[in-house]
């Protein structure tokens, strides 16, 4: 399987197993009409001639010959021919791609469902971690689940997208001017339960942290270096699940203040038209004598000058000037200890987290200047200069295999004879060697 190159092998089939526009659609509407069952060759027709009339399609004069290149095509992957019978029915391809297709199209996003998903994976997976059996939840449950868990940012992302071109569309639009303000709020207002439910997908996300604290924990064991890749390629998914979500909501934090901008230029624009219409209609119909102005019928009449100003005075309450009594502040005490506890907690993982990238520097450096590092001995002399701390090595060795992984001019080969060290016991690891190509 690892000489199959996709892109070849499509290349030369491509057209056979993506069907144009309008093939799809008859495809789409036939699965609509009669799903698993069998139709003749008069529905097939009838069909295909629906859904042309529906796009528009003129009439050919060799209808025939395009209704017969229609389905022949389809015939390739989509539909099955029953020579015999003279009937039609769909494919296990064809009807794959439709499910696909309605199921892409009419499904909504579900938190409730996304979280039963992750408690489901992290039951199953503390399952086979325990049973030692990672392989299986890989296979059986993960490469299963992790498709569904990305179409559900999708289906938010699209949305948003949706939302954006309806917004560009309306303000090019020319008709429903009078409403045009009503349309953009009820955007806004779309957008913003796009945000709450990108929210909501957050809170239903946070197993994806369970998950990851299993497999981090993973990573220590003797045992589980055989996963590294599978192990990897969990907890970059739910890394990336995350940050997709964290981008929907920051897209819609900037889109939002534009379409307000919109709203306010468009509003100052149109208060702006009025009154010029205002002012001209008055200035067009108004009457004027030596002494009097005469404005258009239906105009009230306003002051614009009063001799006699009626005196008005201000009353403040006698409590709202008098002195205030002093109030007693409450001392505040501060858990010293506890304060303690969390500083000691954060130097140790400083401590620990420049450590890591100091011995992590090292083992590159070596790799570039030799060529190669063995790493079985590197990591017995991190413990020995870090009073035994197995976190540094451990992490340690998870960058460096991560990085070898990244960087294409490296190599990592195992060996599963176990290594050990007389200074450091109940101790012992596979013999690793990382090679610079």
């Amino acid at each position: 399987m690892d000489s199959f190159n996709l892109y070849k092998e499509a290349k030369d089939y491509y057209d056979q197993i993506i069907p144009k526009k309008t093939d799809g659609l008859i495809l789409l509407s036939l699965y609509e009409k009669f799903r698993e069952d069998n139709f003749n060759e008069n529905d097939f027709l009838r069909t295909i001639n629906q859904t042309l009339k529906d796009l528009g399609k003129q009439s050919s004069r060799k209808e025939y010959e395009r209704n017969n290149s229609i389905i022949l095509r389809l015939q390739d992957y989509f539909i099955w021919r029953d020579k015999t019978n003279k009937t039609y029915r769909l494919k296990p391809y064809g009807l794959e791609f439709c499910k696909r297709t309605q199921k892409r199209l009419i499904e909504g996003y579900s938190p409730a469902k996304i979280k039963r998903w992750f408690d489901d994976l992290y039951n199953r997976l503390k399952e086979s971690v325990d049973q030692g059996d990672f392989k299986l939840w890989i296979e059986d449950h993960f490469n299963e689940r992790h498709i569904q868990l990305g179409e559900q940012i999708e289906i938010l992302d699209q949305q948003v997208n949706e939302s954006v071109e309806e917004f560009k569309k309306l303000i090019k639009s020319e008709e429903n001017k009078n409403d045009i303000i009503a349309f953009i709020r009820s955007i806004e207002n779309k957008l913003e339960v796009i945000k709450e439910q990108a929210i909501e997908l957050s809170k239903a996300f946070r197993g994806t942290y369970d998950i990851d604290e299993i497999l981090t924990n993973m990573l220590q064991e003797e045992e589980q270096s055989e996963h590294l890749i599978d192990n990897r390629r969990v907890r970059e998914f739910n890394n990336h699940v995350r940050s997709q979500l964290e981008q929907v909501s920051q897209r819609i934090d900037k889109i939002k203040p534009r379409i307000r901008e919109f709203i306010y230029d468009f509003n100052q624009r149109d208060f702006d038209r009025k009154t010029d219409r205002f002012l001209t209609y008055l200035l067009t119909y108004s009457k004027s004598s030596q002494r009097n102005i005469s404005l258009p019928k239906g105009i009230p009449r306003k002051i614009i000058r009063k001799q006699d100003l009626e005196r008005k005075f201000t009353i403040i309450p006698e409590k709202d000037i008098s002195p205030k009594t002093a109030q007693i502040l409450s001392e505040r005490k501060v858990n010293q200890e506890g304060q303690k506890k969390m500083l000691n907690k954060a130097l140790k993982w400083k401590y620990e987290k420049d450590r890591v990238k100091y011995w992590t520097r090292i083992a590159v450096q070596k790799i570039e200047q030799k060529g190669e590092l063995t790493f079985s001995p590197f990591f017995f002399k991190i413990l020995k200069e870090e009073e035994k701390r197995l976190s540094i090595g451990v992490k340690t060795a998870q960058q460096v295999l991560e990085k070898s992984f990244y960087e294409k001019d490296y190599s990592v080969t195992i060996d599963k004879e176990k290594q050990s060290d007389e200074e450091i016991k109940n101790l012992s690891l596979w013999e690793m060697r990382i090679q610079k190509k």
